[in-house]
Parts: structure tokens; C-alpha cells; sequence
């Protein structure tokens, strides 16, 4: 199967209508945008998280606000409250407050516990919805549903210019390539086998329901069936072509599908003869109703009147030349109204194995030689004849005794139905279901729906999976269709299990399953060989193009994100911080407006910031003619001096003037990192260092003396 890398995908905005109008609002970007994307928004839940820790500082901070004396726990709160860029910070700072007021202040714990049960609120909170940002992501482990762009959308369909020619070397091989494929994808992604090679995510359903029973009752009459009660019926049930193949559109423009695929191993006595051509030659012939032939040198059609034979001789053979199984199938096709289709037909049934509004196929697999290692009773492999014994050179104790089949063709027969239904009309509306049918041509119901529009969405899903599967897949496949291939060496094939038939036949139908996936999003994409673009034609109308452009599939190549989750994130964060922005001018314009000032909360807040209390400090000495005491930045006059830290005390520095600094020997006046040098009588000393001299040093009208 291809991956999805080699589909062409639209990039943009679409509505995903598995999610509805308004939550299916869907972006489609390359993978690596998409990353782009996911960052930035974890970046910006972060911005926002701050943010909003700003807010609920804001609101602590003016709740907590009084004009009474309080002491050192209460304003180095509003502090922190006031100056915490974001919630990490305040937890960690009001955490060391809290500890270092342990046994100092009245009740720490109690006082901060709020502000500090919000911040780690915030940091909790937010740290979450950043990593859940990532969920506006449509996205699981198969990766995100995209949009194929339908450039190059074809149909096939059977030209009148091609000759048997480019059936033959073209059109056959490429649908056996792409049944094998199939066959492949259905071994591994519809059964548990998790440990093949192939990647399951393409479709938006890695496999479709089908409904097994292995108890079925015989399909055919008159005794056929080796068994009345052991028969195996698959049934899909109804298929959404929505939900299950991908093809994207609303409720009203959906369409149900169904197929059945009922098998039975067919008794061959009283319908085989043994046919000899000479002395050392024969056939067996299989008698289950006429079967049809062509006649290459009068390139005409004639019948025989058996439906299938096969040589007797291959069992002479050496088994290690033998290919393995060969497969041959009649199939005789019905349409509307139970009608036969004899033109694509190559057999008719007995009255006994024809099932009315089915088509109805007789699959006969022969062994070719080839071997069993051991018996089995398997009703369509049953291979209890003697064939003698496997050599082993080695070691004789090892030979190997062998069985050959019972039958050179074992026949199973299988009748196949499909419908379809129109889910939007009443379950107990007539018209809604078509009847069970075989072969099926969007013509044969024109009353099926009425609208032009409706038609044509008919007709698109019809090509997709409206033509007989079973046939096609058996005769393109031949033994690659049958899972007890894996076990044949050199001629011999290893145990199998006694239903070893229902598994071949489950794997059929999930083949034709896969098949019918498949195409689907072919037709939105076209063949992948130039070479038989003959078999195929672009859009018939409007409605097959657009059709085109509606087809689904995972791809881990690229990511679809949520619009509606988009504009969600990007509207609250964005409320969010414009909101933290202007709350302190928006509060300060409604004080005004009512009382004429700001109030003293919110004078306090604007104070505790972190360039207002230096202001404060430094005013407060006498420092600076300062401006714009309540705004963010307060300023001084050009070229004014402030304060320096006085380092006599390094466990305890404080503000000083700077002429006290040098007055008094305060401050680290030389810039040198040693504190302060003292000049006595043209001696230069500096602080903290020893030196020996018997003088008492004594300080008056601010002049040192000796």
C-alpha cells in the first residue's frame, strides 16, 4: 500500500465533518509548521499563565491592603505580591518568607497560605494546559486526518480502444500489484500480528467490522455442503462512507454499504468424473453447471459442459519443483432483480448452487504436488491420502510420513451480496435499502435517489465498491490469496489448523475490504502507474470532482489542528493579558472618576513596585528630585547622585549618602571591592587591614587626627 507521503494533501482550512460544522473547523500544516506551532503555543500558555498570576496578585495584594501599622511578614507579602513576575517565583519567594518567619511572626504560615496556595494553583494550572495545548492536535498514534487535494482523481473504468493487449500486459498486473498490496496490508492490520513491517495508518479506519459466524447454515441446496452447520457467513453490516471510508461530508450527503460473502466446502460426489486422455493422462472433472470458454483461433465464446478440471499427474513430480497451490474460480454474476449476467459470467450454476440475488462462485484450489506433513481434516483441505515418506539423509529416524489431498481441486462455494441505503430517510422506509444483489450498476436504481447532486455521489461510491470483489481478487491473486502459503517448503506444507478454509476466507474478505479502502482513495488521487492511465478518466461533473476533494486518510506527515481550539487559546490569553495590562490603569481612571485619587490600595501597589520602593528609600534620604512617583518608572533630575551601600557591616549593609560614605568612612569609595580608604596624614589605609601602629585615633569636628 502506499504510504501516506505520496498522497498530495491540502493544506489549510477545512471543515472535518466527523467533528461537525463548528468543532470539525480543521487546519492542515506541514509537520514541521506543526511543531512550530505546538511550541509557540506551549510559549504563550506560559505568557498567559503569568499573566494571569498578575491578576490574582493584583486582587491578594488589594485585599490584603490597609493604612494600618503593620509589620515586616505583612509588607514583605505585599511585596512579593507586588513584584513576582510569575507564579514560580512567588511560590518559591513566599516559601522562603514563610520559613524564615517560622518562630519571628504571628501565625506566617496562616498569612501566607492563601497567596501561596494561588500561585502554586497558577503553576499547577498552567504548567497542565501547557502540555494539554498540544491537544488542539487531531492527532493519535496513526497520526492526524487530512485532506487529499483530488488533482489527479480517476475512476477506472473499460475503454472501448484497449486492446487484450493492454488488459493482459497493463491493466491485470497492475490491479494484481495492488490486490497483492492489499493482501499484505489485510495479513497484518486485520488480524492482532503486530510485528510486521507494514504501517497501518493510511486509512481512517485501519480495518472495517465484519461479523463472523462459523456456525452458518449451507448456502447452497440439495446437499452440497459437507456440512449443514459449519459454514462460515461474513457480514459487514452497514458501512458509513463517512466514518468508514473517509469519504468526508455532512449527514445528508452519506451513504450506507454492505457486503456479504457466505462460503461452504461442496461435496464432489455424484459432481466428479475422471476424464482419460491417454494411457499415463487424466483429468478430473468437477460438474457444478456449464462453464464457458474462448476460443483463441475462432476468437469465439463456447460452452463445456463441466465447470472445472484439472490434471491428474502433478502428484508424479518432484515436490521441491512444484510452485505451490493453483487456484482456479467460475463465477456466474446476477444483477437487479435477480438477472443473470451471462456476458460477464464464465459459468452457470446447477438450480442447486444458484442463490437467488447473489453472485455465486465455485473456487476450486488444487495442491499441485504439493505434500502434508501431516493429516488434516479440514474440509477443504482435507488431505488423508498416503503419499509416502520425506527422506531425510541424515538421519532415518526423522523421515517424514506425507498425505496428499484428497482432491486434485477442491471446490468451495461462495455467494456474495452488497447494498446499499440511504440513512437519511426512515428505517422503515422502503426506498431507503436497496434489495441484496450481486452485481451492481448505479442504473439499475434510479429511484434509489431523485436529485441530480445525490445521483452522482451514487454513482462515485458505487465505482469504488460497487463491482464483484471476490472474483477479481482470487483470479488476480490466484494462491497469494491463501494464507497456508507461509507454510509450504520445497513442497511440503506444515500443520494447519482443521478451519484452516474459514481463515483463507476471512483473510479474502478482509482483502476485498482493504481493497475496497483502497479505492476510495485512488479515485481522489488516480492511478500511481502512468502506463495505464488508459483505464482511467477524471470527474464526470461538479459533484465527482468535489467528491474528489473530500477524501480522508491519516498521515503522520502532516498536523491538523482544531481552529475551534485555536481561537479558544488565542481569544482567553489574549483576554487574559490585555486584561493584566491595563487593569492597574483601568482601576486608577475609575478611582478617579470616583473619588477625585487613587485610593490607597491602589497607591500601595504602585508603590511596593520594585523602582518605587528604590525611590523610596532613596527619598527618603534626602537623594534625588524625583518625578513619577506613581507610574512604573520614577526619574530624577539630571546627573544626581544617589545613595551607596554602607559594607561596615557586610552581614548587614544599608543606604547611605554619598558624602557621608566619604565623611564617615562608609561605602566602598574607591570602587577597588575593599570598602572604604582612609587617608590619615597622607597614609593610606584600607578597611579590615592590619597594621601596626600605636595610635589612638580619635574623631572631631570631622577631621581625623593622630
Amino acid at each position: 500500500m502506499q504510504t501516506s507521503s505520496d498522497y498530495e494533501v491540502y493544506l489549510g482550512q477545512w471543515i472535518n465533518w466527523s467533528r461537525g460544522p463548528v468543532l470539525g473547523a480543521t487546519l492542515t500544516m506541514t509537520r514541521s509548521n506543526g511543531n512550530l506551532l505546538i511550541g509557540f503555543l506551549a510559549f504563550f500558555v506560559a505568557v498567559v499563565g503569568a499573566r494571569f498570576w498578575r491578576i490574582a496578585a493584583l486582587i491578594l495584594h488589594f485585599q490584603n491592603s490597609t493604612d494600618q501599622a503593620s509589620d515586616a511578614l505583612h509588607h514583605q507579602r505585599q511585596a512579593v505580591l507586588r513584584n513576582a513576575s510569575n507564579p514560580d517565583e512567588g511560590v518559591i519567594t513566599l516559601l522562603d518568607i514563610m520559613l524564615s518567619w517560622r518562630g519571628a511572626a504571628s501565625r506566617p504560615f496562616r498569612r501566607l497560605l492563601l497567596p501561596l496556595l494561588v500561585s502554586s494553583c497558577c503553576v499547577a494550572a498552567f504548567t497542565l494546559a501547557g502540555g494539554f495545548s498540544s491537544n488542539v492536535q487531531f492527532s493519535d498514534d496513526l497520526g492526524s486526518e487530512v485532506l487529499l487535494t483530488g488533482r489527479n482523481c480517476a475512476a477506472s473504468y473499460f475503454p472501448d480502444n484497449a486492446t487484450t493487449r493492454d488488459y493482459e500486459a497493463l491493466y491485470y498486473p497492475y490491479l494484481s500489484k495492488q490486490e497483492g498490496s492489499a493482501a499484505n496490508y489485510a495479513s497484518q492490520c486485520y488480524t492482532n500480528n503486530t510485528g510486521g513491517i507494514l504501517k497501518c495508518g493510511t486509512f481512517v479506519q485501519q480495518r472495517l467490522p465484519v461479523q463472523a459466524n462459523y456456525e452458518a447454515d449451507c448456502p447452497f441446496k440439495g446437499g452440497l455442503c459437507k456440512t449443514n452447520s459449519s459454514n462460515i457467513h461474513l457480514d459487514t453490516g452497514y458501512l458509513d462512507s463517512h466514518a468508514h471510508f473517509g469519504l468526508n461530508a455532512p449527514p445528508e450527503q452519506r451513504i450506507l454499504f454492505r457486503k456479504t460473502l457466505h462460503c461452504a466446502p461442496l461435496v464432489t460426489q455424484g459432481h466428479k468424473q475422471v476424464f482419460n486422455v491417454s494411457g499415463d493422462k487424466s483429468y478430473t472433472r468437477y460438474y457444478y453447471g456449464n462453464s464457458t470458454d474462448f476460443n483463441y483461433t475462432t476468437r469465439e465464446l463456447y460452452q463445456r459442459n463441466y465447470t472445472y478440471q484439472y490434471t491428474n499427474d502433478l502428484r508424479e513430480r518432484n515436490p521441491s519443483q512444484m510452485s505451490g497451490y493453483t487456484m482456479g474460480v467460475q463465477a456466474y454474476f446476477k444483477g437487479a432483480d435477480d438477472t443473470p449476467l451471462t456476458g460477464s459470467s464464465n459459468f452457470v450454476p446447477i438450480p442447486e448452487l444458484d442463490v437467488p440475488n447473489a453472485n455465486t462462485y465455485v473456487v476450486f484450489r488444487s495442491g499441485n504436488g504439493v505434500s502434508f506433513a501431516e493429516k488434516t481434516d479440514d474440509l477443504w483441505y482435507q488431505a488423508t491420502t498416503p503419499a509416502g515418506v520425506r527422506v531425510n539423509l541424515n538421519s532415518a529416524a526423522d523421515n517424514i510420513k506425507v498425505y496428499w489431498m484428497d482432491e486434485v481441486a477442491s471446490p468451495m462455494g461462495c455467494a456474495e451480496q452488497i447494498q446499499f441505503c440511504n440513512p437519511n430517510l426512515p428505517e422503515d422506509d422502503e426506498a431507503r435499502c436497496t434489495p441484496m444483489t450481486g452485481f451492481f450498476d448505479d442504473q439499475d436504481y434510479p429511484e434509489f435517489f431523485k436529485d441530480p447532486d445525490a445521483k452522482a455521489r451514487f454513482a462515485y461510491i458505487v465505482k469504488a465498491v460497487g463491482q464483484p470483489g471476490l472474483s477479481g481478487l482470487l483470479l488476480n491473486l490466484g494462491a497469494q490469496s491463501l494464507t497456508t502459503r507461509y507454510g509450504v517448503r520445497q513442497g511440503l506444507q506444515g500443520p494447519i489448523p482443521g478451519n484452516q478454509w474459514q481463515k483463507d476466507v476471512e483473510h479474502w474478505m478482509s482483502t476485498i475490504m482493504t481493497v475496497d479502502q483502497a479505492n476510495f482513495v485512488s479515485q481522489a488521487t488516480g492511478p500511481t502507474d502512468p502506463a495505464v492511465k488508459l483505464f482511467y478518466r477524471g470527474p464526470e461533473n461538479k459533484t465527482e470532482q468535489r467528491l474528489c476533494q473530500s477524501q480522508k486518510i491519516l498521515s503522520n506527515e502532516y498536523a491538523s489542528f482544531s481552529i475551534l481550539g485555536l481561537v479558544l487559546i488565542f481569544a482567553i490569553g489574549g483576554l487574559i493579558v490585555t486584561i493584566s495590562m491595563s487593569l492597574e490603569a483601568v482601576l486608577a481612571w475609575i478611582s478617579r472618576r470616583l473619588y477625585g485619587q487613587m485610593t490607597y490600595a491602589q497607591l500601595e501597589w504602585c508603590t511596593n513596585e520594585t523602582l518605587q520602593l528604590q525611590r523610596l528609600v532613596q527619598e527618603e534620604l534626602g537623594l534625588g528630585t524625583w518625578k513619577n512617583a506613581t507610574g512604573s518608572v520614577p526619574i530624577t533630575l539630571p546627573g544626581e547622585q544617589l545613595g551607596l551601600l554602607d559594607l561596615q557591616d557586610r552581614e548587614h549593609p544599608r543606604i547611605c549618602r554619598p558624602e557621608a560614605a566619604k565623611k564617615d568612612g562608609f561605602g566602598d569609595n574607591d570602587g577597588d571591592g575593599k570598602g572604604v580608604r582612609y587617608q590619615l596624614d597622607g597614609i593610606s589605609i584600607d578597611d579590615g587591614e592590619k597594621f601596626d601602629l600605636k595610635t589612638i585615633l580619635s574623631y572631631s569636628s570631622g577631621d581625623w587626627k593622630v
